[in-house]
């Protein structure tokens, strides 16, 4: 009968995780791209580079050659944040599978005195391998402007 019961505990705790669909790699990867969604919010700039492989590859319409490792994204982002000191991040949702995210955000600047510059929808899609980012491919409207 004990038996029966520790069974019935086991099946009871370890079906809904067997089920449910997310990995531990699904929501380590997510983790890893919420922490650099979260650094970019506080314009974070070694918390963001942290995150990127030595390997890592970034690839962007605004770019003319991708860009790589922690150092590409040191260039992405300090040249962001200089030219938009206002940028924010509103996440609209996520899609992982695996170490694969899928996150759609809209970039959001403002003008000095607060007010609303201008918005771009993005989509993001990012691999992630022992905790860091390999691979980031962003997606959006340029307007036209030429690539860097």
């Amino acid at each position: 009968m004990i038996c029966k019961t520790l069974a019935a505990i086991a099946f009871s705790v370890l079906l809904p995780a067997l089920c449910s669909g997310a990995s531990a790699t699904d929501a380590s990867a997510k983790a890893v791209v919420e922490k650099r969604i979260a650094a970019v919010m506080r314009h974070d700039l070694e918390a963001i580079v942290a995150l990127y492989a030595p390997d890592a590859v970034e690839t962007s319409p605004a770019f003319c050659v991708a860009r790589s490792g922690a150092e590409g994204a040191r260039r992405t982002y300090g040249e962001l944040f200089q030219t938009y000191p206002g940028i924010t991040d509103d996440v609209v949702g996520y899609v992982v599978e695996g170490n694969q995210v899928a996150v759609q955000f809209i970039a959001r600047v403002r003008k000095p005195d607060g007010s609303f510059a201008f918005e771009i929808p993005i989509a993001n899609f990012l691999t992630v391998e022992h905790g860091r980012i390999t691979r980031d491919v962003t997606y959006f409207d340029t307007k036209g402007r030429p690539c860097t």
